[in-house]
This record gives structure tokens, C-alpha cells and sequence, in this order.
């Protein structure tokens, strides 16, 4: 085990000395790490560190603070997992009325104005001290440095029942540029009591068996504050009303329909035919896309939801043109309150297609309370997933080889479809022969080669390996040649999230970068001239990436109208929803995109959305990113730029 990990493990287990305060930090109510405050006069130290899976994340912190409050100095130094320094160290000093910083950006200096507050913002501990800090300030907000403004609202203030007793503790929510507020729990003396509702929570001994309420306080107020966010952009266009000659990309055939117009009633596509055959009832609504092209919803099929989506990043999805979102791994509580809320449009989100989680045990598990360890357990995690309404399973690393084939007998008898990571000790053609029907992430396709490096020189997750793989590999070799053709042979999807495996080529490892990169271009290339089917992703929480993604298919080599096809009926088809999704026709749900641009022959003109339209809900882009704090993006098709 790394030595900054145990030195965090162990000292949670020794007697803690009267000015230390060691936090546990749970994945899902498994410990996974640490947070040690350590307080010796002014002087506050914090360590910080947990596993993620191969990964982790360890910090160490050192502030200046005086009886009364005032932070004289604040250090934040990220740690490799040996403990190293990892990068520069952020430092800031108020010396008099001035403070002077280093390690964020160029560093610089400025004049302390009232009541400011440096944000070092690394852990729990630096967000319970500006909360704290900002409760004493008038009306209870102040300038943050470098820049911004940040202000503090309770919205709980309760007695928990913690093991030494009752106590009063605080939900604070810290609203700063963005639109969604960080939240952390506070005692009445502005100590942390535990981090916000997340993957992983730092919290104190004392108060573990009081996270059920306090998730239950969090959850509450997170949903209530979709729902006015929702509330404030209400449809520009709903019920009935006609699109208006508009240049109709056929889904089906992969062809532009030029001059075209769709009725739209009650949240389906009533009518579709040309421009001056489509008739609406007299004083219908109307939406003018001459010059545009009308494109099906868009279907991101490797997202991750998270509690606070639904004010943040489910409406950038939206506003992005994605109405449909594939979930691969959340909480089931977080998933299926957004699935049903969206569903009644009481939230501004995308249509939710669900796919349960199931991860092996051990220190290196997954972010998920759900654990596979016998068939038995396997068998229940499904049928509890399909008693939700989830339509497929995703496995992770850590399931046991041996449960590969009880979990897809039990997916096919229920009509499910099964995909995932290729758990450790398998291959790819092993996950496929015993029942994958997707494979989640094409780094598989590279590291399936190098089973070995998976544990040498120390275990590391299969992306490391597959960056490090690919600048070197022969995507045209025989072995790559025999893994398509089980792909292709089993009807197998890739589910590619290519935007993560690209790297920067202008840094100092350009030349490798180049490498790398052509290697998974060449990969698409072939997957697709073999006729496997890939549909795009891009495993996040707010779609910034997947008109990116959409972007790397057709740099490969891929149509501009086969890209389409991909991001719209392919994906419909994947999951079954074809009869109701996928394409523009009479009958089907009125997820509809208006571009303003041809993105049937150039695909980032996707980026500029003029209206997006879920279930006969008309939307106009710039609305929904202001209503979450964002900018609207530059209206370019050649830009490449997000909000």
C-alpha cells in the first residue's frame, strides 16, 4: 500500500493527541481514506487522502490562523500517491492590508479588501472555513481572491443525534460564480462536521450514523432547487405548433430532406411533409427554420448523474441539443429522481435511460454501494435493478470473472442488456464470448493486449495502460484484426468515449501524443469499415465534450451523415427505442434539434443549437445556460468552443 495512504489509515486507528481530529472519508459507507487536522497554535495542518479505484486523491494543507479568526497565511500542495509534491504549490500571505500569492497562474498581489477570503478550495476543511468564514460577514457574503464573490446561505439548521450526543449542525450552502452552491455541514462553531452529498464524503467519527438524514436534508433541498430553476424557463413553445420549412435530416436514411415542416401536438411529431403541405390549425404557434437543419434529439450513451445535475449540468446537456442521456453509474436514488422528475418536466433535464452499476469488492472498488461478491448478491443487484425500471448493466472492475456468466444469464432472461469495463483477468473476446453486449470505453481495446501491465510496477487503471500502449501499438496487426472480428461477428456495440483518450499535441510529448492519437483514430476507422457499431459518449455529467466526440468520428474518417445517424437512430436502436426515438416522423416523441448550419456536412456545426426541443418542449439555448450561470457559446461552427 502507498505509504502517504497508510500513514492516513494509520493515524485514524492511534490514539489522536487533544489537537488532532481525524476524519473519516467514505466511498458509498467504505472507508477509503483520511483527513487529519492537526492544530498547534496558529498553526492549522490538514492531510488529506483516498483511493478511487487505481487512482486517488492526496492533498496536504497548511493555514496561519489567530484566536479570533483572522487567516494570516494558507498553503495547498497536491501529493502523488507516495506522497510527493505533484505540481506547485499554492500560497497566498496577507501582509497588512495587502495579500500576495503563488502557484495560481503567474501568482500577483493585491489589497485585501473587507472581509476577503483566499479560496485555497481543496478540501472539506477549506470549504468549511470559508462557510464559516462568510456566516460573520455582513450579509453574509465577501470578495474571494484571486477574484469572485461568495456568500453563504443555511438552509438547515438542525440537531443531529451524534455518537457523543446530541448536536446542532448546519447545512451551508457557498454560492459562488456558477449557479449550483458547494454545500458542507457545520457545527454551531463553524467546524466541519461532513463534506456535501458526492462519491466521497469526508465526515467526523462522531457523525456516520447521522449521514442517511443529512443526505436526506441535502437531497431535498438539491431537488427543490431544480425545480425552481425549471420553473424559471418555462418552454418558449409547447402543446401545438408547427417548425417551418426547415432542411429535415431522415435519420433513417441518412439524407437531408430539404424544405420541410413538422407539426408538433401534445408533445409528439403529429405531421412531417414538405413546406407547403403540413397545415396547422389557424393561430398555431410558430417556429421559422428556413435555412436550418432539423435534427433528431441527440443521444449521449455514457453519461454519469449526479445529485446536483439537475441544476447544472442535466440543462447543459439540454441546451447542447442531447434529450436523451444513457446513465452508466450513479447512485439509485440520484438516478431514478432524476429519470422520473425529468419525465415530468418538473426538472430541465434530458430523457433518462438507466444502466445499474455492479462493482467486485476490494480496496480498489468502484464509487457504488452496490457490491457483487456470490452469485446470489449478482442475481438480487439485477432483479433490484430491473424492479427500478433500469435497462442494462454495467460491470466493473473488480467483478469476479466467475459471476461473468450468472449476470448475463440473469440480464438476457430479463431482457436486459449487459456492457461494462472488462473486469480484471478477463479480455475483451472472454467479456464477449460470456455475454457482453457493448464494451464501455475503446481503451479496452489496447490494454485487452497488455493484461500484465494492468498489476506492474503497481496495479494502475487501465486508461495509464492504454495511453501508455497506444503511441506504440499496430492497430492493423493481426491480433487487433482477430478482436474486431469477434466484435463484429457477436454484434458487440463500442461505446468509445474517444474524447477521453485523445491528448493535447502541443505539449513536450507532442510527438507521442501524435502517436497515440492517430493509433485511436485509426482504431474508429477500422471498427467502422468492419461494420461494428459505436455510438457516442462522453462520460461526464454536463455533455461539454460531445460535440468533441462527435467531431473525433468524423476526423477518422467517418461521413458527416454516418456520425449523425450514430449520435441519433443508432443509439435509438441500441436500446430498443427505435418505434419512439431516433428519428423525425409522425408518431414518434418530438425530440428535435434545430441547427442553425449543415451538420450533415460538417458536424461541428451541431455547436450551434438554435432551439432544442424535449417531449414537444421548445427551448432556446441561451436560456437554459443562463439559468445555471453559464455563457452562452460562441455561435461558430468552427469555433470549438463550450460554455
Amino acid at each position: 500500500m502507498p505509504s502517504v495512504l497508510l500513514s492516513l489509515l494509520a493515524a485514524s486507528t492511534l490514539s489522536a493527541a487533544p489537537d488532532t481530529t481525524t476524519y473519516l472519508v467514505l466511498n458509498h459507507g467504505r472507508r477509503a481514506g483520511s483527513m487529519v487536522v492537526v492544530r498547534d497554535g496558529e498553526s492549522v495542518a490538514v492531510r488529506y487522502g483516498h483511493i478511487d479505484r487505481n487512482r486517488g486523491r492526496w492533498m496536504r494543507g497548511q493555514y496561519r490562523i489567530t484566536a479570533d479568526g483572522r487567516i494570516l497565511s494558507g498553503e495547498s500542495q497536491a501529493l502523488s500517491i507516495d506522497g510527493d509534491p505533484n505540481g506547485p504549490a499554492t500560497r497566498f500571505e496577507v501582509v497588512g492590508d495587502s495579500v500576495r500569492w503563488s502557484g495560481r497562474g503567474d501568482g500577483g498581489s493585491a489589497p485585501m479588501p473587507r472581509g476577503g477570503f483566499f479560496r485555497l478550495g481543496a478540501t472539506a476543511f477549506d470549504a468549511a472555513l470559508l462557510a464559516a468564514h462568510l456566516m460573520e460577514q455582513p450579509r453574509r457574503s465577501a470578495p474571494l481572491l484571486p477574484n469572485g464573490t461568495a456568500r453563504v446561505e443555511i438552509v438547515a439548521d438542525t440537531t443531529l443525534r451524534l455518537r457523543t450526543g446530541p448536536r446542532r449542525v448546519r447545512l451551508a450552502m457557498v454560492h459562488g460564480p456558477g449557479n449550483t452552491p458547494d454545500g458542507v455541514w457545520i457545527d454551531e462553531r463553524g467546524a466541519l462536521i461532513a463534506s456535501d452529498v458526492a462519491w466521497f464524503i469526508t465526515v467526523h467519527p462522531d457523525a456516520v450514523d447521522a449521514l442517511p438524514t443529512m443526505r436526506a436534508i441535502e437531497t431535498a433541498y438539491r431537488n427543490a432547487h431544480g425545480e425552481r430553476i425549471a420553473a424559471g424557463v418555462p418552454p418558449s413553445r409547447h402543446g401545438t405548433f408547427l417548425i417551418r420549412n426547415g432542411d429535415l435530416f431522415d435519420a433513417d436514411r441518412g439524407v437531408v430532406r430539404p424544405r420541410m415542416s413538422v407539426l408538433v401536438r401534445d408533445g409528439r411529431i403529429a405531421a412531417v411533409g414538405p413546406v407547403d403541405s403540413v397545415r396547422a390549425p389557424a393561430g398555431t404557434a410558430t417556429i421559422d427554420a428556413t435555412g436550418k437543419t432539423l435534427v433528431p434529439g441527440l443521444w449521449d450513451m455514457h453519461g454519469h448523474f449526479q445529485l446536483t445535475s439537475q441544476s447544472s449540468g442535466s440543462v447543459s446537456q439540454l441546451a447542447r441539443g442531447i434529450t436523451t442521456v444513457r446513465d452508466l453509474a450513479a447512485d439509485l436514488d440520484v438516478a431514478v429522481s432524476l429519470r422520473d422528475r425529468a419525465d415530468d418536466a418538473t426538472i430541465l433535464a434530458p430523457r433518462a435511460v438507466l444502466a445499474g452499476f455492479i462493482e467486485g469488492p476490494g480496496m480498489w472498488a468502484g464509487p457504488s454501494e452496490v457490491i457483487a461478491r456470490t452469485e446470489d448478491e449478482a442475481r438480487a443487484w439485477v432483479a433490484r435493478y430491473d424492479s427500478l425500471g433500469y435497462r442494462q448493466i454495467k460491470l466493473y472492475n473488480l467483478v469476479h470473472p466467475d459471476l461473468v456468466p450468472v449476470i448475463a444469464e440473469e440480464t438476457e432472461q430479463r431482457g436486459m442488456r449487459l456492457s461494462g469495463h472488462v473486469p480484471r483477468g478477463m479480455s475483451v473476446a472472454a467479456a464477449v464470448a460470456l455475454g457482453f453486449d457493448e464494451i464501455n470505453h475503446a481503451a479496452f481495446l489496447f490494454s485487452t493486449h497488455y493484461p500484465d501491465s494492468l498489476y506492474l510496477p503497481r496495479m494502475r487503471p487501465y486508461s495509464g495502460v492504454a495511453s501508455a500502449v497506444a503511441p506504440n501499438i499496430d492497430v492493423d496487426s493481426p491480433e487487433m484484426t482477430a478482436m474486431i472480428e469477434t466484435l463484429r461477428e457477436h454484434g458487440t456495440v463500442v461505446d468509445g468515449t474517444f474524447n477521453l483518450w485523445l491528448r493535447d499535441t502541443t505539449g513536450s510529448n507532442a510527438s507521442t501524443a501524435r502517436r497515440g492519437n492517430a493509433a485511436y483514430l485509426r482504431l474508429i476507422a477500422r471498427l467502422y469499415e468492419a461494420g461494428v457499431t459505436m455510438v457516442p459518449g462522453t462520460d461526464n455529467s454536463s455533455g461539454s465534450t460531445y460535440h468533441e466526440e462527435l467531431e473525433i468520428y468524423e476526423r477518422a474518417g467517418i461521413p458527416a451523415p454516418r456520425v449523425l445517424q450514430m449520435a441519433t437512430i443508432v443509439s435509438a436502436r441500441v436500446m430498443g427505442d427505435e418505434a419512439g426515438y431516433g428519428s423525425i416522423a409522425p408518431g414518434k416523441v418530438a425530440d428535435i434539434v434545430i441547427v442553425d448550419g449543415r451538420p450533415a456536412e460538417r458536424i461541428s456545426d451541431l455547436r450551434r443549437v438554435d432551439w432544442v426541443i424535449r417531449a414537444g418542449r421548445a427551448y432556446e439555448p441561451q436560456a437554459l445556460f443562463e439559468a445555471v450561470g453559464m455563457r452562452q457559446a460562441r455561435r461558430r461552427a468552427d469555433s470549438g468552443s463550450t460554455p
